[in-house]
């Protein structure tokens, strides 16, 4: 069977959404190996970071065989052009945008919903960008066959908002990258990382995309109060705008200069700063994916979440939760990690028997399942 995907962002993007879509790509590729996957996007990209992805035998990247917009090729009908060349059965739109039309043979349609935060914290976005939002997304969910939400949290959002049917949502969650589990012993690869990237001795991890859904003022505030004073903060995430203002609140809250900033990590790297780290924070809200909350479990890291999005869903009892706008409760939360090895030991026992399911193979037979769906064959 040969699967299409919506390519644009994986090819062209490098933020936690492309990696979502080529872990998804690679995983399938890795596991079906029998089958095809064409990457469609507009344009090719020169960044060697698909090297991984394009390296798998199956895993082919498409751009137009003819398009007078390419525009109009992804979002119109010219792209079923390709479809009937490459004989596609279904094509998956990670990015919820499905191509208007069905072309001379019945393709069939899945999307993947990650979050619909634009309808929840409204002020945090444009009215143009709300709206082109939501009508992407309320047009994909009514065409789409099957539809795949990565959390139950996300799929409740859709039924919620859109009025979708329960029957139409599969419920797919993310996996860790094989090689986290390849790595985890490798002591020498773990302390070249902690060298390359200059890291402090004991540290407390946390990766953000500094915006208001990172929700980091309320790390902050707790992080300016836990009994500790020795340890850093290290910050993983680009800089922005709202970056600058948590900047001018570390120095008033006079721990500037205990907080690491890194802009970039590469991926192969990232379990060495969870394993070296005392413990990972997330005090995002509205998260759909828990990414990085199933990166911690498996890396046997100490795990501390907001109680908003899907982290309790998927963390269950290996973290201590905590109210996103509470900043006492993380400041016990944190002095309780870092004061009482008997429960990080539970916790992290309890995090690797939970993230061992979260695996590469289970995300593309699950997904692979809901294609079967999509065409009747499930």
């Amino acid at each position: 069977m040969t699967i299409g995907f919506d390519g644009i962002r994986t090819v062209n993007s490098d933020s936690e959404l492309s990696y979502y879509d080529r872990l998804l790509i690679s995983s399938l590729g890795m596991e079906h190996p029998r089958d095809s996957f064409m990457v469609y996007t507009p344009e090719n990209s020169s960044d060697r970071g698909l090297s991984w992805l394009l390296s798998i035998a199956s895993v082919h990247l498409k751009t137009p065989y003819k398009a007078f917009s390419k525009w109009l090729w992804r979002n119109r009908s010219g792209i079923f052009t390709d479809f009937y060349r490459h004989d596609v059965k279904v094509f998956h739109g990670l990015d919820s945008v499905l191509p208007s039309g069905h072309g001379k043979n019945k393709v069939r349609m899945v999307i993947t919903v990650r979050d619909l935060t634009f309808k929840r914290f409204m002020n945090d976005y444009t009215w143009l960008e709300k709206l082109y939002r939501n009508s992407r997304i309320s047009r994909a969910c009514k065409r789409a066959d099957r539809i795949i939400a990565t959390s139950e949290y996300v799929k409740n959002a859709i039924i919620n908002k859109y009025g979708t049917s329960d029957s139409k949502i599969d419920v797919i969650y993310t996996a860790f990258r094989d090689e986290y589990i390849e790595n985890l012993g490798d002591d020498i690869f773990i302390q070249n990382t902690k060298g390359k990237y200059n890291l402090p001795s004991n540290f407390i991890l946390a990766i953000t995309n500094f915006d208001n859904l990172s929700n980091m003022e309320t790390l902050y505030k707790a992080f300016a109060k836990i009994d500790n004073k020795k340890i850093d903060l290290l910050i993983i995430g680009k800089k922005n705008a709202h970056y600058q203002q948590l900047k001018r609140l570390a120095e008033k809250l006079n721990i500037d200069e205990r907080i690491v900033r890194v802009s970039s990590v590469n991926k192969h790297n990232f379990m060495c700063l969870y394993a070296l780290s005392k413990a990972f924070i997330d005090p995002s809200m509205a998260d759909g994916m828990g990414q990085c909350v199933i990166e911690a479990m498996i890396s046997g890291t100490p795990l501390i979440a907001s109680d908003d999005g899907c982290h309790r869903e998927i963390a269950k009892d290996a973290a201590l939760y905590f109210d996103p706008k509470n900043e006492q409760q993380l400041v016990a939360h944190i002095n309780t990690v870092l004061n009482n090895p008997d429960k990080c030991k539970t916790l992290t026992a309890r995090g690797k028997e939970l993230a061992a399911t979260f695996t590469q193979k289970n995300l593309a037979q699950a997904t692979m399942l809901t294609y079967n769906r999509a065409r009747g064959k499930a």
